[in-house]
């Protein structure tokens, strides 16, 4: 898989895209969904696969004709994307005698939009047509793609989408073919990012990821996990960047390649929030984008509301929210992971006065909502109930329909306070009572930081199971406590809402077989009665879930908790590569000695990617402080890794962290 912004591409290791899944696909909409090349009475084996960055990949195969020694060729396929896609086909003749061969590309589009191609539904690929300069496939309106070649083919098969090369290779030679897929998008080109005769090298995307990688925290260590997967998830977070055409400075952060390559509020929020000191531009870009579709009406459907953050923005059409519209609103943690975001970014310096002056409104908007219509019924806590069927039954992070359950199984009834949404709020009223200095907001600082107090209070008191011994996941519309043991409360923790004493009896639950599977934890505990290890969100390990977690007992000092977790978590995206998926299977490591993979989880995901980061903030305690300082708070280190980190960011400087025996230091 390789992805670029709004551009991903799936295919199977030999680089042919055939099944169900595969293809290539641009704003939402599948522009490849066929894409083959073949050589005629030959037989090709794939020597080796790789990706050298998030956007390109080589393939390297045998190329030979039965078993005569003389008609032996290795064929190269170089492929990149970014608005759109560009293959190098090579035929290196290695032997000393002339060579002839047939070479078929088959191509075709079916214009599905990315949540059919997602449920394995293909449209109809359309035919191919000859255009001015090559080839094109319309879906008979708006988009087409646009398919150019740089050695004309031999024949041409339109019907059936075929373009075949008949070909002398001379002995030591070569023969190369380019060919570009160019999507077009309401009439408009995307802007092919490796046209023909360029040299790939040189384009945009790839200079922008080299002046990223040049620019990028640098991690070494005693411990070689760190390093690797560190390394991984700033090329995969630098990946999923979505430069807005409108604004080149700004770049926001798809929440996940492939299905969901696109801006999130939530996703989007807590992946800048972790990667602050790492990338501390991606909150800029995702808090002014999120300001600018931040709700203005009520509309039932879409679920907007004055002041309400984005949960999701999608090209008109496939099914459910999306169907007739571009923007969603369903969620209820987004607004105020928005005021947490401003006042973190605020606190690492990332916010320029400009860019404060400009996020005031928002931040005003977001304040109002989370105590108006963020609070159904009333009382205090904010809560969700979908308002259109379309809509998701659950709008926290756990948004499967069943993705938020009783102990014994049974769902419950809206509207639904849930226990992460609290801490959210907790932490958005105190970061808004600090911006009040730099921003003029209406609500004052006293108002604020009273009302974060009755909060914490009040959240004590509703949310905590003393007959279970943990914090329930939520308040259902009847009041009763949901009284499962998840993750959720975790979230809730790493705000810091939770008297202490019940903070430490809940993470005491946190090493306990029931949630640790030893690679991470399980969403929903083992022992209730809806646990599945392979669910998507009932017993699952999702790794920024896990990560959350681990900042929330770094919160309350519990660093037997903070490295079990940490070293568990490694562990786990060492063995996915250095890539920690969306989320994987809740199989203990007793049970199996890997961590086992969800299907069709996607890979890479940017919170995911960016758990890595918070993991790393956490094991330090590596924090901001009131006096303008960058300090790591932990101060017992004997049992951290040696590590030194070049171009931590903080205030508009580049720190070096260095932990060496026990101790730390920062230049």
């Amino acid at each position: 898989m390789l992805v670029d912004g709004r551009t991903f591409a799936i295919s199977d290791e030999a680089g042919q895209m055939t099944a169900p899944t595969h293809g290539m696909v641009y704003d939402d909409l599948r522009h490849l969904s066929r894409f083959s090349f073949d050589v005629a009475a030959a037989d090709l084996e794939v020597l080796a696969a790789s990706a050298p960055t998030p956007l390109s990949a080589v393939i390297v195969a045998r190329l030979q004709r039965g078993a005569d020694p003389d008609t032996r060729a290795v064929l190269t396929r170089r492929r990149w994307v970014a608005s759109g896609l560009r293959e190098d086909v090579h035929v290196h003749n290695t032997t000393a005698a002339d060579q002839r061969w047939t070479l078929r590309m088959c191509v075709a589009a079916d214009f599905a939009h990315v949540f059919d191609v997602k449920a394995g539904l293909a449209g109809v690929d359309r035919a191919l047509e000859p255009d001015e300069a090559g080839w094109s496939i319309t879906d008979g309106g708006t988009a087409c793609s646009r398919i150019r070649v740089s050695s004309p083919p031999t024949v041409v098969d339109l019907a059936g989408g075929t373009l075949t090369w008949s070909v002398a290779v001379p002995a030591k030679a070569d023969w190369v073919v380019t060919v570009t897929v160019e999507p077009v998008v309401d009439h408009e080109a995307a802007g092919l990012a490796f046209p023909i005769g360029s040299i790939p090298a040189e384009a945009i995307p790839m200079r922008r990821l080299a002046a990223w990688r040049a620019n990028a925290p640098r991690l070494v260590s005693t411990d070689g996990r760190l390093a690797r997967v560190l390394e991984q998830a700033l090329a995969d977070v630098a990946a999923l960047r979505i430069i807005d055409a409108g604004h080149v400075d700004r770049a926001v952060v798809a929440a996940g390649a492939p299905w969901f390559m696109t801006l999130f509020g939530r996703d989007s929020l807590l992946t800048s929030w972790m990667t602050l000191p790492f990338e501390p531009t991606l909150a800029v870009g995702v808090l002014t984008t999120l300001a600018e579709l931040q709700g203005s009406h009520d509309d039932p459907v879409a679920e907007e509301q004055p002041g309400k953050i984005l949960h999701e923005l999608r090209r008109h059409g496939g099914g459910g929210p999306f169907s007739s519209r571009s923007r969603y609103y369903g969620t209820v943690d987004a607004t105020p992971l928005f005021v947490l975001l401003a006042a973190e970014a605020h606190r690492w310096g990332a916010l320029s006065a400009d860019d404060l002056a400009r996020l005031a409104p928002a931040v005003d908007a977001a304040l109002a909502w989370m105590t108006t219509s963020g609070d159904s019924d009333g009382d205090g806590f904010i809560d969700y109930q979908r308002r259109n069927e379309s809509g998701l039954a659950n709008q926290g992070w756990k948004d499967s329909w069943d993705g938020v359950s009783f102990a014994d199984g049974s769902l419950p009834r809206g509207p639904i306070a849930l226990v992460e949404v609290q801490g959210y709020a907790y932490a958005a009223l105190l970061g808004a009572a600090e911006l009040t200095s730099v921003m003029g907001l209406s609500r004052g600082r006293d108002e604020l930081t009273l009302e974060a107090s009755t909060l914490r209070r009040r959240f004590n008191e509703a949310f905590w199971d003393e007959e279970r011994g943990w914090f329930a996941i939520g308040i259902d519309g009847d009041g009763r406590r949901i009284d499962s043991l998840t993750t959720n409360p975790g979230h809730a923790l790493w705000t810091g809402i939770a008297d202490p004493a019940l903070a430490h009896r809940y993470l005491d639950r946190l090493a306990e077989p029931a949630l640790w599977t030893g690679w991470g934890l399980r969403t929903l505990a083992a022992t209730m009665t809806a646990y599945d290890p392979l669910s998507y969100h009932n017993g699952s390990v999702w790794p920024h879930d896990t990560a959350i977690c681990a900042a929330g007992a770094a919160r309350y000092g519990r660093w037997d908790i903070v490295d079990l977790i940490t070293d568990g978590a490694l562990d786990a995206a060492d063995e996915f590569d250095g890539r920690p998926p969306e989320l994987f299977s809740g199989i203990d490591r007793t049970e199996a000695p890997m961590p086992v993979a969800y299907p069709s989880s996607c890979s890479p995901q940017a919170w995911s990617s960016a758990s890595v980061m918070l993991l790393i903030r956490s094991m330090l305690d590596l924090s901001p402080m009131a006096d303008g300082s960058l300090a790591v708070c932990r101060s017992d280190l004997r049992s951290v890794a040696d590590i030194e980190i070049e171009r931590v960011h903080h205030r508009g400087r580049n720190h070096t962290i260095t932990v060496a025996d026990g101790r730390a230091t920062i230049t």
